[in-house]
């Protein structure tokens, strides 16, 4: 089973030659923001749906932004660099809809990981500019078992709906498929050449103790896909948690579980806010066509 695992994995489409451009021009200091322009007016779709995810709520940004070189101005390189990461997966890797599988529950709570990775994210790093690859983790954390839905729909939806006890889906899809789900997806952030720290970040995803001061990013995605289990942003996939999160977890983040509850407390807020997210795997033509005309005139 590994083997196969492996070898759908092994064909898995890198990311567009677009993306790969821009993850390559905002790790390079020497970039300017007129190279990432250039490079983002090249596919007018993505164009589209960063405009798009920029104008949402989730940004408040007052005056709407309607070009690409007003985006950087206003966020900057990397927060650009995630938001058409964020697009470019929610398109490219997006299953089908299926009696055995809500796919707007998955992505619901993907996304509702993603913005609880965010807001912790803000009080556990300094750099604004490191936050957003927060999300990202929190966006991607569960792409493994995307694959295997995917993939092994007829092994995979038993082994999930039979765990009573959701801590045990990494031990049967281990014994099962000799990976489990988290393992998938790293491997294939690293088929997409992500950050080592996204690949960290959703390898570990399901450990109690990985992470420090110096990486918070695991335990960051563990609490926050754990809260949001527990709080009605289940992905429909496994059993429902119900137990809360306890002071030990907490304390990987060195704080209280009451300050961590309240950095999530305006959670349901923010992900309504940041639905544009979602809405991004459906960019119209007339939309990119729009885009397109205002980027000429720019």
């Amino acid at each position: 089973m590994q083997k196969k695992i492996l070898a759908y994995i092994e064909k898995i489409p890198a990311l567009s030659p677009t993306i790969a451009k821009i993850v390559s021009l905002t790790n390079n200091d020497s970039s300017s923001a007129a190279d990432l322009v250039q490079v983002v007016k090249l596919d007018p779709t993505l164009t589209t749906k960063v405009l798009n995810l920029i104008n949402s709520a989730y940004f408040g940004i007052q005056q709407k932004v309607t070009s690409i070189n007003r985006a950087i101005i206003l966020l900057g390189m990397n927060t650009i660099k995630n938001l058409a990461l964020s697009a470019e997966v929610l398109s490219s890797f997006n299953p089908s809809h299926g009696a055995s599988f809500n796919v707007d529950k998955f992505w619901e709570h993907s996304l509702a990981t993603a913005v609880a990775c965010k807001l912790l994210s803000n009080d556990v790093i300094a750099d604004p500019a490191k936050r957003e690859e927060f999300f990202i983790a929190g966006l991607i954390h569960d792409i493994g078992k995307i694959f295997l839905i995917k993939h092994f729909p007829r092994d995979y939806f038993p082994i999930a709906k039979k765990t009573i006890e959701y801590e045990r889906l990494i031990v049967k899809e281990k014994k099962f498929f000799s990976m489990d789900h988290a393992e998938i997806g790293a491997l294939i952030a690293e088929k997409w050449a992500l950050s080592p720290d996204l690949v960290k970040a959703i390898r570990y995803h399901h450990d109690k103790t990985g992470g420090n001061e110096k990486f918070p990013m695991v335990p960051v995605v563990y609490i926050a896909n754990y809260h949001c289990k527990v709080n009605g942003y289940d992905d429909d996939v496994a059993a429902a948690v119900t137990a809360p999160l306890t002071d030990t977890d907490w304390k990987r983040l060195s704080m209280s579980a009451q300050k961590g509850l309240e950095i999530l407390e305006t959670l349901p807020v923010k992900v309504d806010e940041a639905k544009a997210f979602l809405q991004v795997r459906n960019v119209t033509e007339e939309e990119t066509a729009k885009t397109m005309k205002a980027n000429e005139d720019d």
